[in-house]
C-alpha cells in the first residue's frame, strides 16, 4: 500500500466532473442529504450503489462504498463516483460521529470508487491505496 498525492486525484476528479457536468451537492447555504447506509457490523457502514451505468441522473452513485468508525478515527472505504456522492457519504459519517476522518482507502482504480475523494479534502485524511494506483490512474486519465 502507498500514500497517494492528493493533487493527482483532485485533478482527475475536477476533469471528470466538469466533463460530465456533475456538480458538488453542497454549498454554504444548503444541507447535504446523507447517503443511505446500513450498519452491517458494529461501527461498519455500507452503501450499495445503483446497478446502472454512471450518469447525471444517478450522479455516479454506482459503487458499493462505506466507512468504519473506530475508537479514535474513521476510515472511509472508497468514496464514490462523484463529488456529490462523496459529500453525501461524508454527511452520513458526520450524522453518526464527530471523530476525525483519518483514512481514505481507495481499493482499486475504477473511477466509481474514488472520484468522491475531493469531498474529504478538508479532513486531510491519509490516502491509502496500492502503490501502482497513481500510475494506473494516469494511464486512464484521458478516458476518465
Amino acid at each position: 500500500m502507498a500514500v497517494l498525492r492528493p493533487s493527482l486525484l483532485t485533478a482527475l476528479i475536477v476533469a471528470w466532473t466538469v466533463s460530465l457536468g456533475v456538480p458538488f451537492a453542497g454549498g454554504e447555504d444548503r444541507a447535504i442529504e446523507p447517503l443511505p447506509v446500513v450498519e452491517i457490523a458494529p461501527g461498519v457502514f455500507a452503501h450499495r450503489g445503483h446497478e446502472q451505468v454512471p450518469s447525471r441522473a444517478n450522479l455516479g452513485d454506482i459503487a458499493n462504498i462505506g466507512f468504519i468508525i473506530g475508537g479514535d478515527a474513521v476510515a472511509v472505504i472508497d468514496s464514490g463516483g462523484s463529488p456529490t456522492v462523496g459529500e453525501r457519504l461524508r454527511a452520513s459519517i458526520r450524522a453518526r460521529t464527530d471523530l476525525p476522518i483519518r483514512y481514505l482507502i481507495n481499493t482499486h482504480v475504477h473511477f466509481d470508487h474514488l472520484f468522491g475523494n475531493g469531498a474529504f479534502r478538508e479532513d486531510r485524511p491519509q490516502l491509502v491505496a496500492h502503490e501502482r494506483l497513481q500510475g494506473a490512474l494516469m494511464t486512464r486519465a484521458d478516458v476518465y
